[in-house]
C-alpha cells in the first residue's frame, strides 16, 4: 500500500524555551526533524514526504533534506498546517504525524497500513498508565474509568478525500482541535479505528523531554 506522509514541523515550540524550533534541536549530532523524517524515507510504502513548515525555518530545514522531501508552509492553526500539506498529498492514502515524535517505529507504520486496508481513518494509541482526573476551577470534578482511556499518538491516517473534507470544515468552523483524529470524530459519520502504539513514540514537547 502506498501512502503519502505529512510531517507537521510548523510549529513554534515555545514550552521546551530553546528561542528557536525545537525540531532543529540535535540529538546525537542529527536534528530531531532529520530522525523523524528518516523513519518514513525507510519505509518503501512511503511514496512522498511532505514537510509542513514556518516561512521562519524554511532556510534551515530546506538545508537539511534532498529532493525526497517537499516543503509547504503551515497556517495559523493545526488544523489549516495539515490541511495545507494534505492539499499537496498525491496518494489516496496520508499519514500525517507530528514532526517532534522522532522514535516512531517501523512496526507502528506497517499497524497503521495494514488498518488502512479495511478502514478510512485510524490512528496509534496507547493505554494510559495513570489515573486522569478531569479538574475544574482547581477541584477535581471526577475520576474517568482508566481502562476506558489512551492516549493519541501519530501518525494518524486518512483516506485523502475525507480528511481534506473534514479539514475544510474544521477551518470553517473556527474550533480548536487538539488533533487531526479529532476533527473527523467530530465533523463526520466515520469511524476511527484504533491502532496499539509503542510508549517509546513519545512527543518532544518540553525542555525534559530532550
Amino acid at each position: 500500500m502506498r501512502y503519502s506522509a505529512v510531517i507537521l514541523a510548523a510549529g513554534s515550540g515555545t514550552r521546551v524555551g530553546l528561542g528557536y524550533n525545537k525540531l532543529l534541536y540535535k540529538i546525537d549530532e542529527e536534528t530531531i526533524i532529520e530522525k523523524t523524517v528518516k523513519v518514513f524515507e525507510q519505509d518503501v510504502s512511503c511514496s512522498e514526504i511532505i514537510l509542513v513548515i514556518s516561512k521562519n525555518d524554511e532556510k534551515d530545514m530546506r538545508s537539511l533534506f534532498g529532493n525526497r522531501v517537499q516543503f509547504v508552509f503551515g497556517g495559523a492553526t493545526r488544523q489549516e498546517s495539515s490541511y495545507h500539506g494534505v492539499n499537496a498529498a498525491h496518494e489516496d492514502i496520508v499519514m500525517i504525524h507530528d514532526g517532534a515524535r522522532p522514535y516512531v517505529s517501523q512496526g507502528e507504520l506497517n499497524r497503521c497500513k495494514k488498518a488502512m486496508e479495511s478502514y478510512d481513518a485510524a490512528l496509534l494509541m496507547v493505554p494510559v498508565k495513570d489515573t486522569i482526573k478531569v479538574v475544574k476551577q482547581d477541584v477535581v470534578d471526577h475520576t474517568p474509568e482508566r481502562s476506558t482511556l489512551m492516549a493519541a499518538l501519530t501518525p494518524q491516517c486518512f483516506k485523502k478525500d475525507l480528511i481534506c473534507e473534514c479539514l475544510k470544515k474544521a477551518i470553517n468552523s473556527q474550533d480548536v482541535f487538539s488533533d487531526d483524529a479529532s476533527v473527523v470524530e467530530r465533523l463526520s459519520n466515520t469511524e476511527v479505528h484504533v491502532v496499539m502504539g509503542e510508549y517509546t513514540n513519545i512527543k518532544i514537547t518540553t525542555k525534559e523531554d530532550l
